[in-house]
């Protein structure tokens, strides 16, 4: 037994040890309490925070066909605190820039980012920018996507989540200007992103989502229950600056309105973060951080007009045959009342043409000329001179931001409501005789499509054609007589029983119907058009040696591409003295040719007619033409489907290039009131008594008006549409044919 004696050595060390046992043991206890309640706090943090801020755990609970087109913002959830962002290094809060005042972080909102002191409309001049995308000088929220924050030299980033509300087919639709694009992912993965729709190298009215094909995505299927992450670019030089990302469900009638905050939320807050925090900020395929990485070429074209159209190369569908379509809609009397019935005064003429109008958009508008394009704009009705393409835009009150109307900007975060508007489509023949960037008349996609759906009736009607299904609409061009009825061609795309591809084009006709009727489809009396009649193409030359072998290389593309054997060209040379014309065609790669030497001084109307007369067959194509023209390959279908023997004169419209321009990248003015350019039968060319040779025989200039006088007279119709890739090229006057009458 051991025995310790008090006052020892052993009794001190003995109490020693115990004290110093008892504390690691009271230590112990109070490592346990602080544990049990930290966890007690973080649970009871993290049950108030998800009760205030938290994202939903599927798409917001409302229905998108009531509830997309609302006008407010309304903002649920919302925490009851305002909450401070912070800014750089001195840790001052940011504030909206027309109010002042803090901004409450909640789900409703997306970040943006905003770039300032960013010159330029590109988005290459934002992305290229070395603070860009990690260094901003405002990081704020936004309530709805349409913005325009009047300011100028800035860009914008808008990221978040997007929350469907239903499982379904969404198109969505972005206007802007200047540049700017939409991009979504597959998931909530920034990583899986897609560019969707994009305003390129110019720029849109508010709410304009038509003017360029690359605007509207295509159907993209969304789910309930689950977000997207999307991001949104903006590059603003100066001017009205705006931004608008909109969507639809994938239906005939369906109306783009712009995504507001129901349908939003934060991709981060924000607002407890210093500017130099970073590490959060998502780099994406949209927007990274290029600083050791080369700089890619923009992916935007130059201009819509130069994309890709299925009527570039509908000379490649196989038509279906003519057997199929017989006695599928039954024959009409068709006598147009714009038909004239006597002669008219010298150069009348050119003020009773009517353009005709297509669908889909075919893109033909010129969008660089910035005085033209208000030109175009303050055609509408519904623009106002005094307020521009501002009018267009609604402001939309946001809760959330106390606004003080300073008078100037810029207001980051105030948000507005635009009606889409489609001013292709509100286009008429003034517009386009008076604004020459406009292209053609642009149908209504609901007028169109009860046509389309007209047409497919009368095909299920038949036992031939009724397992025909549409595969896609490529060609509507509609011609109007006001208030009794209007003239189709038809093109369409079927698939039939067997999976073959076919495409159906013909004329119908209809009667100006009311909107509560079914639309009734006849097949105007003797108004078809000929697939295989051989098309002549005339031009007079003296001279002009580089042009002509261009025009010969033009002639051997269109041939080369389509392999249409019923081409012929025809060239009349005024004793050329810079180029052996004749050794030149043998050598062409060209179904056929006819040549013809002519001496004297040079003559376009005396010319022509000579061309004219070299033709042997009335039931032919002539199309008289100039020398400097680029062509596009649809040439020679585009003649015949507008050509009707008898009944019908086609009149193109070229866009003449600026100096600069060239057909990869063309910019220039369509030349509307020039009639030089015109494909007609040789049996309606002799009725009317071929080119006026007497009074044009040592000038030119207004020959074609004269002409399109006497083709109006005797009851012909001119389609006029301005024709895809066509151009005019750029050329000096030096080394031209003399014209003893310039005036």
């Amino acid at each position: 037994m051991l025995c310790i004696i008090p006052g020892s050595v052993s009794s001190k060390m003995f109490v020693r040890a115990f004290n110093h046992h008892k504390t690691m043991l009271y230590s112990f206890y109070l490592l346990i309490i602080c544990i049990v309640l930290y966890f007690f706090i973080s649970l009871g943090a993290y049950h108030v925070d998800a009760k205030q801020k938290k994202i939903p755990a599927g798409a917001v609970l409302t229905n998108l066909n009531h509830d997309i087109y609302k006008r407010k913002s309304p903002l649920e959830n919302e925490p009851p605190e305002a909450q401070w962002m912070q800014i750089a290094d001195d840790q001052q809060p940011i504030k909206a820039a027309d109010d002042k005042q803090p901004i409450k972080a909640h789900q409703g909102r997306v970040n943006m980012h905003v770039f300032e002191d960013c010159c330029g409309g590109s988005l290459d001049q934002l992305k290229n920018n070395l603070l860009y995308p990690l260094f901003p000088n405002v990081r704020t929220t936004v309530s709805r996507l349409a913005v325009s924050p009047q300011w100028s030299n800035y860009g914008l980033r808008i990221f978040g989540y997007l929350h469907p509300s239903e499982t379904g087919e969404f198109i969505f639709a972005v206007s802007s200007d200047d540049n700017s694009e939409f991009w979504l992912s597959v998931n909530e993965n920034p990583e899986n992103l897609q560019l969707l729709a994009y305003v390129g190298s110019e720029w849109t009215a508010p709410g304009e989502y038509w003017k360029f094909a690359s605007q509207i995505s295509k159907p993209i299927l969304l789910v309930k229950d689950m977000k997207y992450f999307f991001e949104v670019i903006l590059k603003q030089n100066a001017g009205i600056d705006h931004l608008e990302i909109a969507w639809s469900l994938n239906h005939d009638n369906a109306i783009f309105s712009v995504i507001t905050s129901e349908f939003l939320s934060l991709y981060e807050d924000e607002s407890s973060l210093r500017m130099g925090d970073i590490d959060h900020i998502p780099q994406t395929k949209a927007s990274y951080d290029r600083l050791l990485e080369p700089i890619p070429l923009s992916p935007h074209p130059l201009g819509e007009n130069i994309g890709e159209d299925p009527r570039d190369h509908i000379y490649k569908y196989k038509i279906l045959d003519e057997s199929y379509l017989k006695d599928v809609f039954p024959e009409c009397h068709y006598k147009p009342s714009y038909i004239l019935a006597e002669p008219i005064g010298r150069y009348e003429g050119v003020y009773l043409i009517h353009f005709s109008s297509v669908y889909p958009n075919d893109y033909t508008r010129q969008t660089r000329g910035v005085d033209d394009e208000m030109c175009f704009y303050s055609k509408d009705p519904s623009f106002q001179a005094d307020k521009g393409l501002a009018a267009y835009m609604t402001e939309v009150e946001d809760s959330d931001v106390q606004k003080i109307n300073t008078g100037e900007g810029p207001f980051w975060q105030r948000v507005y409501d635009v009606k889409p508007l489609n001013a292709a489509s509100k286009q008429t023949t003034v517009v386009a005789n008076s604004c020459r960037t406009s292209g053609n008349i642009v149908m209504s996609q609901d007028h169109a499509m009860r046509i389309v759906r007209a047409f497919l009736e009368a095909l299920r009607s038949r036992e031939e054609t009724r397992d025909y299904s549409l595969l896609r609409v490529v060609n509507v061009v509609r011609r109007e007589d006001q208030g009794v009825g209007s003239r189709y061609l038809m093109e369409l795309e079927l698939v039939g029983p067997h999976g073959q591809k076919v495409l159906v084009s013909r004329y119908v006709y209809a009667l100006a119907e009311e909107s509560s009727k079914q639309m009734f489809l006849c097949s105007p009396k003797a108004f078809n058009w000929n697939p295989s009649a051989t098309v002549h193409i005339i031009v007079a030359v003296k001279d002009q040696a580089r042009w002509i072998i261009q025009f010969i290389r033009e002639m051997e593309k269109v041939y080369r591409a389509t392999g249409d054997k019923n081409l012929n060209v025809i060239i009349i040379d005024y004793n050329s003295s810079d180029i052996d014309i004749e050794a030149r065609l043998k050598k062409a790669k060209l179904p056929s040719y006819k040549f013809k030497r002519m001496e004297g001084n040079f003559q376009r109307s005396g010319g022509l007619q000579a061309g004219i007369d070299l033709v042997e067959d009335e039931h032919s194509i002539l199309f008289l033409c100039d020398l400097h023209l680029y062509y596009p390959v649809n040439i020679i279908n585009s003649i015949r489907k507008h050509c009707i023997e008898g009944k019908m004169v086609y009149a193109p419209v070229v866009l003449r290039l600026d100096c600069g321009a060239s057909p990869r990248a063309p910019f220039g003015l369509w030349e509307v009131a020039g009639y030089g350019l015109m494909g007609i039968y040789k049996s309606d060319m002799d009725r009317i008594g071929g080119m006026n040779t007497r009074e044009f025989k040592d000038k030119w200039g207004g020959e074609d008006w004269e002409l399109l006088d006497r083709v109006l007279s005797n009851g012909l119709e001119v389609e006029r549409l301005h024709l895809r890739n066509f151009f005019h090229h750029f050329h000096s006057k030096r080394g031209m044919w003399v014209n003893n009458n310039p005036g």
